[in-house]
C-alpha cells in the first residue's frame, strides 16, 4: 500500500516521520481505506528510512522544528499536522499538587498543549503510554553471574505500568482519532495505551516468553523480590531498587516519573477504556506478552 497522490485527498504533515511515533502514524495512514496525501518531515532526508518513505508515495522534506521558515514550509497547505494531533502528556506538577515537580518531559508537553489551545488551535492529544520498546534498551533486564535476568526499578512490584508497542500501534490510535468520530466525546484526548500491567507481571511474562524460559513456572514471592523460576532453573526476577540508588544513576526527572506512576498512574488516574473505542474493529494492538514474542531480544540475552 502507498500514500495517495490524488489532489483532492487530505494532506497530512507528519513530523518525526522516521521515528517510532511518526513512523507508526504513517504506516496506519497508508493502511486506511481512506486516501491521504502524506508529507513526511525528517531532520535528514538522506536517511535510508526517509528513502523508504519516498517509495511508499510520501512527499519527504527536510526540516528542523527550531527553524520557523522550514516549519512553515512543512505545514503549508496541510489540513492536518501531526503535532496538532500530537503525543501530549499529563501535567505531573499540577495533578500531584506540587508533590512531583521535576518530571519536566511530562510537564513541558502539558504546557505546550495548554498554550496551543489558548491560542485557539484545534489540538487533539493522542497521549502515548510508556514505550514497550524501552525494555529493549535502558529498561532491559540485566543478566547476572548466575544466569538470572533481573528487572530493576524504584517502584513496588505491584505498581501498574501503562504500555504501548509504539512503533507498531501508536498510529492506530491517531488514525482512530481522525476517523472514528469519537474524539469530541473524549474531549479531544485519546489515551494511546494497549495494556495496564503490574511491573512484576512484566518480568514474569518476559521470563515465560523469551527463548531461555520453559513452561510450568512457579512464582516465589520474597518481599520486594519476585522470582519466576522455570523447570530448567532459569530465573527472571523483579527487584525494587532503593529510590536513592536509582536517583543517583538516573536523576530527578526519571526518579519522580516512577514515583508518579506509583502514586498517580501514568495518566493521573484516568480511565483508558473509552480511548479503546477509537480503534477500528479489525485492529488488534499488542499486549506486553505479544510484544515479547515478536521482539528480538538477542542483544539483551547476550
Amino acid at each position: 500500500m502507498v500514500a495517495s497522490t490524488c489532489p483532492s485527498a487530505p494532506l497530512i504533515t507528519v513530523f518525526g516521520s522516521t521515528g517510532n511515533q511518526g513512523g507508526s502514524v504513517i504506516d496506519h495512514l497508508i493502511s486506511s481505506s481512506k486516501p491521504y496525501r502524506i508529507r513526511a518531515v525528517t531532520r535528514d532526508s538522506s536517511k535510508p528510512l526517509a528513502r523508504k518513505l519516498e517509495e511508499t508515495g510520501c512527499e519527504v522534506i527536510q526540516a528542523e522544528l527550531g527553524n520557523k521558515d522550514q516549519v512553515e514550509h512543512a505545514v503549508k497547505g496541510a489540513e492536518i499536522v501531526f503535532t496538532y494531533i500530537w503525543s501530549g502528556t499529563e501535567s505531573v506538577s499540577k495533578v500531584s499538587r506540587g508533590q512531583y515537580t521535576k518530571v519536566e518531559h511530562f510537564d513541558t508537553k502539558a504546557q505546550l498543549t495548554d498554550l496551543a489551545r489558548s491560542e485557539g488551535l484545534p489540538v487533539i492529544t493522542v497521549s502515548a503510554a510508556m514505550y514497550m520498546e524501552n525494555f529493549l534498551g535502558m529498561m532491559a533486564p540485566r543478566k547476572q553471574e548466575d544466569g538470572t535476568y533481573v528487572f530493576a526499578l524504584p517502584i513496588p512490584p505491584t505498581t501498574i505500568l501503562h504500555l504501548i508497542h509504539t512503533r507498531r500501534d501508536y498510529g492506530a490510535y491517531v488514525l482512530g482519532a481522525l476517523e472514528s468520530g469519537k474524539v469530541d466525546a473524549l474531549k479531544g484526548e485519546v489515551l494511546a495505551c494497549a495494556e495496564e500491567i503490574a511491573v512484576e507481571d512484566v518480568a514474569k511474562q518476559w521470563g515465560e516468553e523469551t527463548p531461555l524460559a520453559l513452561l510450568n513456572r512457579e512464582c516465589v514471592r520474597r518481599g520486594s523480590l519476585r522470582s519466576f523460576e522455570t523447570v530448567n532453573n532459569v530465573k527472571t526476577l523483579f527487584f525494587q531498587l532503593p529510590v536513592e540508588q536509582f536517583q543517583a544513576q538516573a536523576g530527578d526527572d526519571l526518579t519522580q516519573m516512577f514515583q508518579w506512576f506509583q502514586d498517580f498512574g501514568y495518566y493521573g488516574g484516568k480511565d483508558i477504556a473509552p480511548s479503546q473505542e477509537v480503534l477500528r474493529p479489525d485492529v488488534k494492538v499488542d499486549k506486553w506478552r505479544d510484544f515479547v514474542k515478536r521482539s528480538d531480544w538477542s542483544k539483551v540475552l547476550n
